[in-house]
């Protein structure tokens, strides 16, 4: 099932590109561990990946530009529970499982973006004292929006990591009335798997966005 990445990107914007547009990523690694303001550690992005995957994403029948294009590949620890200290009374691991790595999308044209992400871009470290955490991908997600202004619609197409890891490619249709604004305020439009999982008219009114993957050399 294909999970939706528009929360979480949303999220990894706002905190690791902090502003509008596009930025060009900036994985590092500290020398020593670095804790946020409650004590926690900041986990670490490898500075050197060696699984390397292009992600190019083209835009059909868009009704409008976009001035706004961004994403983000995102990661999960394998061992979150084994890695990480419980929380006793209410029995859960309570320290974050999930990080992400900005996805830089350059322009190729008017309607064709690519940008690459890191498989290994996370780095697998004792961050809890309780072992090594691992680590791993699972997916690439991006935010489309007419201009960045916080009320038009978030067009937010992604791919999962099956679908990276075999270089596969994945079109998704959006309807394109939520353009450039929904109804409501920063709508985060997922889109669907086909045209016909629209009920006419909306059927003929879609716009697609297709996500090819390929394996290249970091």
């Amino acid at each position: 099932m294909c999970r939706n990445y528009a929360l979480l990107l949303c999220v990894s914007l706002a905190t690791t590109l902090g502003a509008c547009g596009s930025k060009e990523t900036n994985i590092q690694s500290q020398d020593k561990q670095v804790s946020d303001a409650d004590g926690d550690p900041v986990y670490r992005k490898n500075p050197h990946p060696k699984q390397a995957y292009r992600i190019t994403m083209t835009i059909e029948d868009a009704p409008g530009s976009f001035g706004f294009v961004d994403g983000a590949a995102f990661y999960q620890m394998s061992n979150h529970q084994q890695c990480t200290p419980i929380e006793p009374i209410a029995g859960v691991w309570p320290k974050q499982k999930e990080d992400s790595v900005p996805a830089v999308f350059k322009k190729v044209d008017a309607t064709t973006y690519v940008a690459i992400i890191f498989p290994d871009g996370m780095i697998d470290a004792d961050y809890y004292g309780k072992g090594v955490c691992h680590w791993e991908l699972t997916g690439v997600g991006m935010s489309l929006k007419a201009s960045g202004k916080y009320e038009e619609t978030d067009f937010a197409p992604s791919l999962e990591k099956e679908q990276i890891l075999q270089s596969a490619s994945k079109k998704t249709y959006f309807w394109k009335g939520g353009y450039p604004k929904s109804g409501v305020d920063d709508f985060p439009d997922t889109g669907k798997p086909s045209a016909e999982n629209y009920a006419e008219p909306n059927r003929t009114n879609l716009f697609v966005v297709t996500l090819k993957a390929e394996k290249v050399a970091p």
